[in-house]
């Protein structure tokens, strides 16, 4: 069912000294984008809302209104749980079946703002919630949304997002969109990131819609989930994975779950030592093996093929002429630039406008050799220009975790972007320019 295949960026190695590349590790499904003949998971959802003071007015109500889109894109078999929360946690609804669909939607207009923001109480029961019915049947998740900061109850970052990943590996995924300037944009990609779901963020109301019905398009094309990638390299050979992808208690890496016309990938840089490059010319050197642990639509554990991958001992003036794979190129450039934005939304945090310019430099170096980069580079340039602190931040910070992530269209086009092109492929697999803003 999973296809898995590591790819180098160059296929040879120089005889006789030591050896860095990249290698793109690949994992795809043997399903065409067919939605029509996809049978989806049975959905066990909590919807956790913040309706704090801060979310009087309009970011309450599309947020009700996200809530209510929902409803009307779920079916008699899926389930729903929602909750609020301020400085106290309420329970508008236990997980219930969608069977009723106006009397939920009429206890989530009833929805009102309050005072404080107690997120990881609210999280805590809306996590629970679903783990009442979390059996591998289900595909569940907590949905999590504020518009601030956590500034009530448990607000340590490592214990909270500690908590998301002990619910993720009991099968309770969670998902986070912050809404507005105001959220910390930390605290909820970090969450998402060890929860094993999506970050999104809008910077108004109305932006939040698109990552929602994005969201629910991913739930609904879903392959495979809980993949945990295991790579073993051989004597003499070590890596590193350049995602940032988080690992459970075996080593595993955790890569995003796998959709209908979607690649998951992640990127290795592989160092082979001296000695073992020290072979005949045209013999070959095993570097890694590695396969995928996974859950399928109907519950059921696999494992796929064992992958592995050999590279050819050659001269340097062989290894000079060889071309570079183009798709791994384009990973690690991908990289280069999410390392880069990282980074310059530490900077921004500090108020630091010097160093993002100096990171701003190199990005737009970088941007040159990537249609959709560049144009994502000018939405960022935007906000550095503006010298904003906090729409800089965010955006820098949700592009780098979009671009460590993504899901990657099997026909993407790695030479050429263009936004009307994009709005034809699954809204899950689309190169957004810029994060926070709606897009179509």
């Amino acid at each position: 069912m999973i296809n898995l295949e590591m790819i180098p960026l160059k296929k040879g190695i120089i005889v006789g000294e030591k050896n860095t590349l990249e290698i793109l590790i690949r994992a795809s499904g043997s399903s065409k984008y067919q939605p029509e003949l996809h049978k989806r998971l049975p959905l066990n959802l909590s919807l956790v809302i913040d309706r704090s003071g801060s979310m009087q007015g309009r970011p309450l109500e599309e947020a009700k209104k996200s809530a209510i889109m929902l409803i009307d894109r779920m079916d008699e078999t899926d389930q729903l749980s929602v909750v609020t929360y301020d400085n106290l946690v309420d329970v508008v609804f236990p997980p219930t079946k969608v069977t009723n669909k106006p009397l939920l939607k009429s206890l989530i207009t009833g929805i009102t703002q309050g005072g404080m923001t107690a997120l990881f109480d609210g999280w805590s029961v809306g996590a629970d919630l679903v783990s009442l019915h979390s059996d591998d049947a289900y595909f569940s998740r907590v949905l999590l949304l504020s518009d601030g900061q956590a500034n009530q109850g448990l607000t340590d970052p490592k214990i909270i997002s500690s908590s998301c990943q002990v619910m993720a590996e009991k099968g309770v995924t969670t998902s986070t969109y912050g809404l507005g300037l105001n959220f910390n944009e930390d605290l909820m990609t970090i969450m998402a990131k060890y929860g094993q779901g999506q970050a999104h963020y809008g910077q108004t109301a109305n932006d939040l819609i698109e990552p929602f019905h994005e969201e629910f398009d991913l739930m609904e094309a879903i392959l495979a989930r809980r993949l945990k990638l295991q790579i073993m390299p051989e004597l003499g050979v070590s890596f590193e994975i350049l995602n940032g992808y988080s690992q459970n208690q075996e080593g595993r890496f955790n890569l995003p779950d796998l959709a209908l016309g979607a690649d998951v990938w992640a990127l290795a840089r592989v160092t082979l030592a001296e000695g073992i490059c020290k072979k005949a010319l045209g013999s070959s050197v095993k570097a890694l093996t590695a396969s995928i642990d996974f859950l399928d639509t109907e519950g059921v554990d696999h494992r796929s093929k064992t992958s592995e991958i050999k590279l050819e001992i050659i001269s340097t003036d062989a290894y000079d002429s060889q071309d570079v794979n183009e798709t791994v190129q384009q990973r690690t450039l991908e990289l280069r630039a999410a390392l880069l934005q990282e980074q310059a939304h530490v900077a921004a945090r500090e108020e630091n406008w010097g160093r993002i310019d100096q990171i701003m430099a190199e990005l737009e170096g970088l941007a040159q050799n990537s249609a959709w980069i560049k144009l994502s580079f000018e939405r960022l340039k935007y906000y550095s220009t503006k010298r904003s602190r906090e729409e800089f931040s965010k955006e820098a910070h949700y592009k780098s975790t979009r671009m460590r992530s993504r899901s990657v269209s099997r026909d993407e086009n790695i030479k050429n972007y263009s936004p009307d092109a994009e709005v034809h492929i699954p809204s899950y697999l689309r190169r957004k320019l810029e994060q926070g803003k709606k897009q179509s």
